[in-house]
């Protein structure tokens, strides 16, 4: 019996790195995806309107707006496989200043982008085609690691803007 709960487990479900099960679904897999990414455009929006000097705020903004566009891909294919995406409550992270929340953003960015990956690979033999749109996705923000890094590298750790 033991045997029979590790195997279905095993198929229904993985453990990703920071604990939490995740379905092998690829219909569950996108819907999370796109809560994933959603969640992370209103995040970067969020601390748009909080950058303290225009040019980064509209940095920001592009940004968020090339997410929410990733976001709205899948929520394309959904919609085509007549399933409709969850709007749940975002939970969005801030800091104490415009570093902090640079430094957030970036590391939800690279935590989003390996789950990214990893979900494409789990659904790749299932539904190579919503796969492919997953590493599409991360292909194509790939280039805001460098964006995020220039932020943080000219904004002032010591500064204490709101």
């Amino acid at each position: 019996m033991a045997r029979f709960f590790s195997t279905f487990e095993r198929i229904f479900k993985r453990r990703t790195a920071n604990g939490s099960s995740e379905s092998d679904d690829p219909i569950e897999v996108l819907k999370d995806s796109y809560r994933d990414i959603a969640r992370l455009a209103a995040q970067i929006s969020n601390h748009a309107a909080k950058a303290p000097y225009p040019g980064v705020a509209e940095r920001l903004r592009r940004i968020a707006e090339e997410k929410q566009a990733g976001a709205e891909l899948i929520r394309a294919k959904l919609v085509a496989a007549r399933q409709t995406p969850a709007e749940a409550a975002l939970e969005l992270k801030s800091g104490g200043n415009h570093w902090e929340r640079m430094g957030l953003d970036l590391s939800d960015h690279s935590v989003l982008e390996t789950r990214l990956l990893e979900r494409a690979a789990r659904i790749e033999e299932k539904k190579p085609e919503f796969a492919e749109l997953l590493r599409q996705i991360v292909r194509s923000q790939n280039h805001h690691v460098r964006a995020f890094t220039d932020l943080i590298a000219r904004a002032d750790p010591q500064a204490q803007q709101t």
